[in-house]
């Protein structure tokens, strides 16, 4: 038993302080550009992911997921992000992306998200785009996730339940 002592205190690792446990575990505070994902949006980012079927930026194709659907490997990426609530469920607003491009297009080069987003929509289609995100609209979940649950159903004939 000693020599597990004499083990302990020679590793600093091995060590603790009694003091920190005693403490209270600080509060996690609230993040403010974290928005909770719910099942509209679940249900929303794989019609666009099986809408587009491969990253728009580089081009590279998701792969199957268990359903067989060609989503796996990509994200949703909104152009205005999903605090907008006008624009969150607008399929004009959202794109597939991988990882490496989202981080890129989310933070590093929004200009060039921006000029593709004009060259997707057109000029006029993505000034009406700027205009409906900053129209003021009311949450409407439920609603929200059985018209995406039916578009997906009715736009790839899937019969599985969403």
């Amino acid at each position: 038993m000693d020599e597990m002592n004499h083990v302990i205190k020679e590793n600093p690792y091995l060590q603790f302080d009694k003091r920190k446990l005693d403490r209270e575990k600080p509060k996690k505070k609230k993040s403010f550009n974290h928005i909770r994902i719910d099942p509209a949006d679940e249900v929303f980012s794989i019609f666009i992911r099986i809408r587009d079927g491969r990253c728009v930026r580089c081009r590279r194709p998701g792969t199957a997921d268990r359903f067989g659907r060609m989503i796996k490997g990509l994200q949703c990426s909104h152009y205005f992000g999903r605090g907008r609530e006008s624009t969150r469920f607008d399929s004009e607003n959202a794109d597939a992306l991988c990882f490496g491009c989202h981080k890129i297009w989310g933070s590093e080069d929004k200009e060039g998200y921006r000029n593709f987003k004009i060259k997707q929509l057109g000029e006029d289609g993505f000034q009406k785009l700027d205009v409906r995100q900053s129209l003021p609209q009311k949450k409407d979940r439920k609603m929200d996730l059985m018209y995406w649950r039916e578009r997906i159903k009715k736009d790839f004939d899937v019969s599985e339940k969403i």
